[in-house]
């Protein structure tokens, strides 16, 4: 139940309805992944679709993955798999851009809401702040040590000493989209990338504890993983020696990006919903 009072729960939902769910998926039409998302979704009752993502064997991904800056700046390389969601990623920031939304929650087909309530909640209490955040996180896989918290509404933010792993489930404005499709060469997976924010000028928040869970162990697993696990297995040590150097530049440039990212003020883009945010504040 949304842990508020009846009137204060309509306008939350009012501000909910206003927001797209873009769902990545590479499942068949009645697949076991896309009816379970459907199913999680239903009771929201967000406008959502489905987003056709790129295959592991599709050629256009050579040209989206640098070797080479792999080489320099990821502690390893991708799995054609992890290339192959870093484009559905993509493909999905490029449709919020093209929708014309100022935000959008982006799912990935394994998600499960822990708490629908307090997920109505969480995505309204973020877009009454907008100006505060271009990513907000619902999931982390492995979270560091928290440096900064916040409390929006009923909502509780916190910043990790970067942000942990995971692209399960995130809300995304339309410039934050647009930040990270100005790169035109990946080189590292999505989630990764999503952990140097500063790359890309983003504020990255995330969601504390967490309201969503990544299921693909109930959904027949995940064969990202099963990649993960033969590419580590074949890892020079020589390329791990290197990933050490590239996790301590890493650690240096978050710690400069944290005495001013977290201060710093964001401007407002306008909001399709508006007129619900006012009549939220009403009910308060």
């Amino acid at each position: 139940m949304c842990p508020t009072t009846t009137q204060h729960c309509d306008g939350l939902r009012g501000i909910v309805l206003g927001i797209s769910a873009y769902i990545l998926t590479i499942d068949a039409i009645n697949g076991k992944r896309r009816s379970h998302a459907a199913e999680e979704l239903a009771d929201l009752k967000l406008k959502s679709e489905f987003v056709e993502g790129v295959m592991a064997g599709d050629c256009a991904l050579d040209k989206l993955y640098s070797q080479t800056k792999n080489l320099l700046l990821s502690k390893r390389s991708l799995t054609t798999g992890e290339i192959a969601t870093y484009a559905g990623h993509r493909k999905i920031w490029q449709r919020i851009i093209d929708d014309g939304c100022a935000y959008a929650l982006v799912l990935e087909d394994d998600f499960h809401i822990a708490d629908k309530g307090r997920f109505q909640v969480a995505i309204a209490d973020c877009l009454s702040a907008s100006q505060k955040w271009d990513i907000v996180k619902f999931f982390d896989l492995k979270p560091k040590r928290i440096v900064h918290r916040k409390k929006i509404g009923a909502t509780d933010l916190v910043a990790f000493r970067y942000p942990a792993s995971g692209a399960v489930a995130y809300l995304i404005s339309r410039d934050a989209a647009c930040r990270l499709l100005s790169r035109r060469r990946i080189f590292r997976q999505v989630d990764v990338d999503l952990s140097w924010p500063w790359e890309f000028g983003l504020v990255v928040w995330s969601i504390y504890p967490s309201l969503v869970e990544e299921i693909s162990s109930r959904l027949g697993g995940s064969h990202l993983e099963d990649m993960r696990l033969s590419k580590r297995a074949k890892r020079s040590l020589i390329r791990g020696v290197w990933g050490n150097f590239v996790q301590a530049w890493k650690l240096l440039r978050a710690f400069i990006y944290r005495l001013s990212a977290y201060s710093k003020p964001r401007p407002l883009p306008s909001l399709a919903v508006d007129s619900e945010l006012s009549t939220l504040r009403e009910v308060k």
